[in-house]
This record gives structure tokens, C-alpha cells and sequence, in this order.
């Protein structure tokens, strides 16, 4: 069933820090509202009010407004940038309802809703919608209503402010609810509701289109990379084949004329040598080509988990080291892959694992079935990665293996392949802790 924009369900993300200081400002601007209205409705109106009490809550929000502000400071010393989320919204949100006792204690202390300054729920109501998930604007709006409900019930009066509808009744005889106060608790539920619902769900929508627009452009910087690495590799490829062929037939009519030749050990190696070197410049513009996306134009086939973990283990270095574990539902599933694309993918995974891991260490497959698909987890035992590594792991020729032992190609290929294919690829590191490498393989429809 297709939902209408405005009622379908949405992603919420926490707020950022920029978010919070913005709030921070904003409560520190309403304390200097309300000493500034203090001030003026005492001495340029000359209305009597309870000044000690009044500025006990203007108080209270400058406590806690201190304490957020220094709250936000730690967090901005630990490394959090201005543009991340925060760890929990829960701290603004728990400031909001100190805010909405602070209101509703100030109007209780000044004619209740014949207040004119009663309008600022209304703040609080589109604050809240803005930047904090629905569950708790909606406990804002709760809190709302209760204040509300509370003033209208009893507060204390101020003659320049009587209001024979909505203030607090003079004499027992009077009945507390009539039905101008009915009838505004209801409209002002019905309209902060009202505020509140649109406000957090236009938000959604935002922020979903922020999301949409940063996948949007992460994707076209992949793009960009990938194109710029099919033209790097066929550029390679056409220089170097000719040369390299050269070479190599030099080589083997060298190491043909040198078996009929006594010559010293040493020179027959250094000929190897040299051929072998040749066999290594192939296979790395074969990787380079395969890491440009060409393996992803493979055949869809049907496979079994054992059977595509088997393909895996193919051509893999030291297979012996892999153990395998593999759940009882995900061996009765099949999935619809393009096997040689996505198995290599894995390989690098393996690979990467063992290399990483100490020599003759073993390391861990654990596969699973989950809802889209497959979800396979590769654990190496090896000293695991810093922050600053784990965040660049995937970028093309990026590597953290010793000269001559990797191009800072494979987990790219690996990236792009699941990419293609829908999935996803995520790693969890801590330094002495090893890497764990989790792969989502959803089932493609032919």
C-alpha cells in the first residue's frame, strides 16, 4: 500500500551538535526575555508581581542552561564535530520539560492563561517538533497540555490581567470549568497537536532528503573514482602489453639460450626472476581492470551457502586457516548471485583476514540467513585498526600491508561488487582486538 508523503514512516536521526548550541542560545536568549519583561511590567507598568519567586524559575533556567553549555563543551573537546550527531537527544529533551514547568510555573504566578505570554507553549511545541525524534515531541506536547490544564484550573490572579473566562474563579460559587475554558483547552490541544505532528514529519521529510542528497553525491564520487580507474587501467593496459610482451619473449628465449650455457646459478635466478616479475605486472593490471567493475557483468546464478562458501575458498591462500560456520536455516537457502563477482569479493575479504591475523592463526566465517538475504561475518584474530584506518578502509589504493604486498585494490573491488549487488559491507575494529568484516548478500531477482 502506497502512504501519502506526510504519513508514511521515517528515519529520525539524533540532533548534531550545531542543533545544540543553537538551543543553548535560544535558552539563554529567553532568560534575558524574561528578566527584560520582568522588568518592565514592574517598574514601566508598575504592576505588582512575585518578584522573588518568578526569578527562583528564571533561575532555574540558568542553571541548567549552564550546565548544557558545559555539557556541550566536553563533547566538543572529546572530538565531536559540529555536524555529528550527538550521543542522545534525551539531554534536550529533558531541558524542554524543564522549560514547560518554568513556563507553567511563571504564568501560575502571574494570572495563569489570561496571560498574554501563555502564547510561548507554543515554542516549545515547534522547538521540540524540529529537532528532537516524534516520541519525545510528542511527550513535550504532553506536558504542554497537562501545564495547560493546570492553569486553567487555579493560578494566581492579577487584577490588571482579570479575565473572567479563563482566570482562576473569585468565589467557590463559580464553577472552574466553563465552557470558554473547555472549549480553549480543546482548541489548544487540537492546534499544538496540530503543530506538532506537521512539524515532526516536514522535519522527516528534510532530513531524509539531507540523507537522500549525501548518498546521492557519496555515490557520484564512487562513480568518478571508478571511471577514473577504467581509464587508469585500460591506459595501463595498452602502454604496458606491448612492452611487457617484449619482455617476456626476450626472457624466455634468454632462459632457453641459457640451458644449452654453463653459466653460474645466479644469473639462470636472476632470469626467473625476471619472469616472475613479468607474471606479477599481469596480474596487477588484471586486478586493476577487475576493480573498474568488469567482474560485475557476470550471469545471475542459483547457489547454495556451502557451495558459494566453497567458491570462496577457491584459489585462496592457506584455505586451511578458514573456519567455517554456517547456521542450520542459511544452509537450507539458496541465493541468486553473479557467483564469480561475488565470491571474489568475499576472497578478498579472506585474504585480507589471514594476512592481518599472526601466521598460522586461524580465522572465522560465520554465515547466516537474515531477512533479504545472506549475512556473512569474517573475524580475523590480528591487532585491528585505529579509528583514522577504519575510516579510509575501501579507498583505492589505500593499504595498510607492507611495499610489495598489496595495491589497496581488493577491498575496493569488494565495495563495489557488494554495491552493485545491494548489499552492504560494514567494519567493527578496536586496536589488540582484531577486525570483524560483516556482509549483507540480499537475493537479486532475475
Amino acid at each position: 500500500m502506497n502512504l501519502p508523503p506526510l504519513i508514511r514512516p521515517h528515519v529520525y536521526s539524533h540532533p548534531t551538535l550545531d542543533t545544540a548550541i543553537w538551543f543553548l542560545q535560544l535558552r539563554w536568549v529567553a532568560v534575558a526575555g524574561q528578566l527584560l519583561t520582568m522588568a518592565v511590567v514592574a517598574w514601566g507598568l508598575k504592576i505588582k508581581l512575585p518578584a522573588t519567586e518568578l526569578l527562583i524559575l528564571i533561575g532555574i533556567t540558568a542553571v541548567t542552561n549552564a550546565a548544557y553549555a558545559f555539557w556541550l563543551a566536553r563533547l566538543h573537546r572529546s572530538g565531536v564535530e559540529r555536524s555529528d550527531p550527538l550521543p542522545t537527544d534525551q539531554v534536550i529533551s529533558g531541558l524542554m520539560l524543564v522549560d514547560i514547568l518554568v513556563l507553567t510555573g511563571m504564568l501560575y504566578l502571574s494570572a495563569g492563561m489570561a496571560n498574554p505570554f501563555a502564547l510561548f507553549y507554543f515554542v516549545n511545541i515547534a522547538v521540540a517538533g524540529a529537532i528532537i525524534t516524534p516520541a519525545w515531541a510528542w511527550g513535550i506536547w504532553v506536558a504542554t497540555v497537562a501545564g495547560v490544564t493546570l492553569l486553567l484550573v487555579r493560578s494566581l490572579p492579577i487584577a490588571e490581567l482579570s479575565s473572567a473566562n479563563l482566570q482562576t474563579p473569585s468565589t467557590e460559587a463559580e464553577p472552574i470549568w466553563t465552557i470558554p475554558k473547555i472549549g480553549f483547552l480543546i482548541s489548544f490541544a487540537t492546534c499544538s497537536g496540530v503543530i506538532t505532528y506537521f512539524i515532526a514529519i516536514l522535519t522527516g521529510e528534510l532530513r531524509q532528503r539531507e540523507q537522500a542528497l549525501k548518498d546521492a553525491e557519496n555515490a557520484r564520487v564512487r562513480n568518478r573514482q571508478l571511471e577514473a580507474l577504467a581509464t587508469l587501467a585500460a591506459g595501463a593496459g595498452h602502454e604496458l602489453a606491448s612492452p611487457l610482451s617484449t619482455i617476456a619473449v626476450v626472457a624466455k628465449e634468454l632462459s632457453r639460450g641459457l640451458e644449452k650455457q654453463d653459466v653460474p646459478e645466479s644469473v639462470t635466478k636472476d632470469v626467473a626472476l625476471i619472469r616472475s616479475e613479468l607474471d606479477r605486472c599481469r596480474q596487477i593490471l588484471d586486478r586493476m581492470t577487475s576493480a573498474a567493475g568488469e567482474a560485475a557483468g557476470e550471469q545471475l546464478q542459483s547457489i547454495a551457502i556451502n557451495d558459494f562458501l566453497s567458491e570462496t575458498l577457491l584459489g585462496l591462500r592457506e584455505p586451511g586457516r578458514v573456519e567455517l560456520s554456517v547456521s542450520d536455516a542459511a544452509q537450507t537457502t539458496s541465493n541468486l548471485l553473479p557467483v564469480q563477482a561475488a565470491a571474489q569479493a568475499i576472497r578478498n575479504l579472506l585474504q585480507n583476514a589471514l594476512d592481518a591475523s599472526q601466521p598460522g592463526a586461524t580465522i572465522q566465517v560465520i554465515a547466516e540467513s537474515c531477512e533479504v538475504g545472506w549475512r556473512l561475518r569474517v573475524i580475523d584474530r590480528g591487532d585491528g585498526m585505529p579509528p583514522e584506518v577504519l575510516q579510509r578502509i575501501g579507498e583505492p589504493f589505500f593499504t595498510t600491508k607492507e611495499p610489495g604486498r598489496g595495491m589497496g585494490l581488493g577491498l575496493y573491488l569488494t565495495q563495489n561488487v557488494i554495491r552493485r549487488l545491494n548489499g552492504t559491507l560494514d567494519f567493527t575494529s578496536r586496536p589488540g582486538h582484531g577486525t570483524t568484516a560483516e556482509v549483507v548478500l540480499p537475493t537479486l531477482r532475475s
